[in-house]
């Protein structure tokens, strides 16, 4: 029976999309709307490499088919038994080889309209950084710009949720609050490639003719790092440039770091980065605040002493035209929720 395959597969509409490879392989990176059924798990492929190098390619097919059966049933069995004789999946393995053959071959068999993606993840990746500009190119932004501690991502968070404007929260993909202290407990942050995919898939979707609203962020979102255009694209749109009192915002990061602080040693990253750039003398400051817990001074320390000044030194370049400017008197969810809805009034209907 031939099996169909194809590489342009995003205009077609499949009723699932199933990646094939190693749970290792799909956590790496994969297309974000796929399901992982691995024909061989992480184990089994290193094995199967293994013989194949050092034994024999034949005793390895045999031994791969053994298990790629067994593997094919138990998804049949466990995940795949109640879907209906209509059902259209799209499969991929790393280069649309073997792996990704051998199930669809299953599928078609029991009578599914089964299709394979030419080339398979590498044709899906090879592309990806390319589209990701181009799509940025022709996007039209507006940037929350503002100091630390001006709850500009909850600000985006209480538009996204009214869902008039579009929003594209680059801390909610990269799981993480975009600083030295920006390490969410127990929620790690995804591999570089596999954020990438998130971030196109995000902005595929995304209306061309309508604004999206994004924080100003700098090139790297903890680990990760942004791509070239989105950088460019959020130095050069216009912005709304977000301020409050530093009581406030001193305020509002003890809130916000809660959970941080009860972490173990949660500054030391902070203390040995700043310790460099600013000098035992303030840094040993911040220690003793730490030591007795005295958030709002450590916070307001911090603000004065380095986020402040680090933020001046990161923006003075940017050319972002100010459309408009908003100072919060404080930062509570009500008036970030009165400061959304007119925000909201002003641009949904422009551009």
């Amino acid at each position: 029976m031939s099996l169909k395959a194809i590489k342009k597969w995003e205009k077609v509409k499949f009723d699932d999309i199933i990646d094939v490879r190693t749970p290792f392989e799909y956590l790496d990176d994969h297309i974000p709307s796929a399901i992982n059924l691995p024909v061989l798990d992480n184990e089994e492929r290193i094995l199967i490499g293994k013989i194949y190098k050092q034994e024999s390619p034949f005793k390895a097919r045999k031994l791969g088919a053994a298990l790629v059966s067994c593997n094919i049933s138990k998804h049949l069995k466990q995940v795949l038994l109640d879907k209906p004789g209509n059902w259209k999946p799209l499969i991929y393995c790393w280069r649309g080889g073997q792996r990704s053959k051998s199930m669809a071959t299953v599928f078609s068999e029991i009578g599914w309209q089964t299709t394979i993606l030419k080339g398979g993840y590498k044709t899906y990746r090879s592309k990806l950084i390319s589209k990701l500009n181009s799509l940025s190119k022709s996007l039209t932004f507006i940037v929350l710009k503002g100091k630390t501690g001006t709850a500009k991502t909850n600000l985006l968070d209480k538009l996204e949720k009214g869902r008039k404007l579009q929003v594209l929260n680059l801390e909610r993909l990269a799981n993480h609050k975009g600083s030295l202290l920006g390490d969410i407990p127990n929620l790690p942050q995804p591999s570089q490639k596999y954020f990438e995919s998130l971030l196109y898939f995000k902005l595929k979707n995304m209306n061309k003719k309508k604004y999206i609203f994004i924080e100003g962020e700098s090139s790297k979102i903890g680990k990760l790092f942004l791509p070239k255009e989105l950088i460019r694209k959020i130095t050069m749109s216009s912005c709304i440039e977000i301020s409050s009192s530093i009581e406030q915002r001193a305020s509002f990061l003890r809130k916000d770091y809660k959970e941080y602080i009860k972490q173990h040693e949660p500054f030391n990253k902070l203390f040995a980065h700043a310790n460099k750039k600013l000098g035992y003398k303030k840094v040993n400051k911040w220690k003793i605040l730490y030591k007795k817990k005295d958030w709002i001074a450590l916070a307001t320390s911090l603000i004065n002493d380095y986020y402040d000044p680090l933020y001046q030194f990161k923006h003075t370049k940017n050319k972002n035209k100010i459309l408009k400017a908003i100072n919060l008197k404080n930062l509570s969810e009500n008036t970030l929720k009165i400061c959304s809805r007119e925000l909201e009034k002003q641009f949904v209907d422009l551009l």
